[in-house]
């Protein structure tokens, strides 16, 4: 598995028991209720700053889909749970290598009128050899 994997499935862990457990790895079925959490990864670069070592930053877009009368505060308590559950380890249980940034950003969208989708995207920063991932 690479690292890259590793840390996506360190993020998965840490949010399991959120959402009612509802939390996926890029899943393209529908989703059997809400809220539900999906993890992705959005992009990703690295550098050689170290000569044969790779500084790898690994941007994860966190998807929060969830619904309510009020669709833009309907994914609040899951948004700052998953923030919470973050926060609480930022090496994700993968070492000193391995570190989640305070940076983010937060995008909203409204699928339906009682329906929205949360993306919170976070950058893990890790590194690696040259030549794997």
């Amino acid at each position: 598995m690479s690292t890259r994997e590793t840390v996506l499935a360190a993020i998965a862990t840490k949010l399991a028991a959120l959402a009612t457990g509802r939390v996926y790895r890029s899943r393209r079925e529908q989703l059997p209720g809400l809220p539900a959490i999906i993890i992705q990864p959005a992009s990703a670069d690295a550098d050689e700053v170290v000569l044969g070592l790779l500084d790898q930053r690994l941007r994860v877009a966190i998807s929060i889909y969830a619904e309510g009368d009020v669709p833009d505060t309907a994914a609040d308590a899951v948004l700052s749970g998953v923030w919470s559950a973050l926060q609480a380890d930022p090496h994700l249980g993968l070492g000193n290598e391995v570190h989640l940034e305070q940076a983010h950003t937060i995008d909203w969208e409204f699928e339906a009128f009682d329906q929205v989708r949360v993306t919170l995207t976070v950058t893990a920063n890790y590194r690696t050899a040259v030549g794997t991932m």
